[in-house]
């Protein structure tokens, strides 16, 4: 018996389950226009994608904005964990420590930061990176910070940025609104609905491709 017990406990290792494995590689994030973040690991695409398509119902390869609404109010409905139909201050900061800890998070290092903006030197160091990509470029007045580096919009918080009218709560009503907001930021050619082609490339992603 006990020269079997060698033979077993390796058989018991090779049948462990492998969902408790780490990720391999280095990790990659977005973060969807609703704040949702999608996270990857090693080379493989970026997860802009994997948003998309999910949000892309139809699988069309066009995202309209009731499709865009709707993907939208379900991850709302994800953070509204008491179901009372608003986010509130209690959900709104486990979003931010739990869901998506990178709202928190501050700038990178890379590029020297440009001579004619000193405050960008001393707040987030002598270096800091913006990228040049082939899709339509952010303004590269500003330091992404938080969320900010894995969107495509430049918010830092898209949670707290659904507040528009700082109550504290945030309501279905006005997600729906920051929802049709952020649409529109997008569809910059007044189409009507998005391409994944035509999404401007996150802060991370650019910087990935250079």
């Amino acid at each position: 018996m006990l020269a079997l017990l060698p033979i077993l406990l390796m058989t018991a290792q090779a049948a462990a389950p492998a969902g408790d494995a780490a990720p391999q590689g280095r990790a990659q994030v977005f973060i969807a226009p609703s704040g949702e973040p999608f996270r990857v690991y090693g080379e493989v695409p970026y997860p802009v994608a994997d948003w998309f398509s999910g949000a892309d119902k139809n699988a069309d390869g066009k995202l309209d904005f009731a499709e865009f609404n709707a993907d939208f109010l379900r991850f709302f409905d994800t953070l509204d964990v008491n179901h009372d139909g608003a986010i509130d201050s209690i959900e709104k900061t486990r979003y931010e420590g739990e869901v998506a800890p990178e709202t928190l998070g501050g700038s990178w290092t890379g590029a020297r930061a440009p001579d004619s903006n000193k405050e960008w030197a001393s707040k987030f160091g002598d270096d800091v990176d913006l990228p040049s990509v082939d899709r339509p470029k952010r303004s590269k007045a500003t330091i992404p910070i938080g969320a900010a580096r894995f969107d495509l919009l430049g918010l830092p918080e898209p949670v707290a940025a659904m507040d528009l009218e700082l109550r504290g709560r945030i309501s279905r009503t006005a997600a729906s609104e920051a929802a049709h907001l952020r649409f529109n930021q997008l569809d910059t050619a007044h189409r009507g609905y998005l391409t994944l082609d035509t999404l401007p490339a996150t802060p991370v992603e650019g910087r990935r491709r250079r």
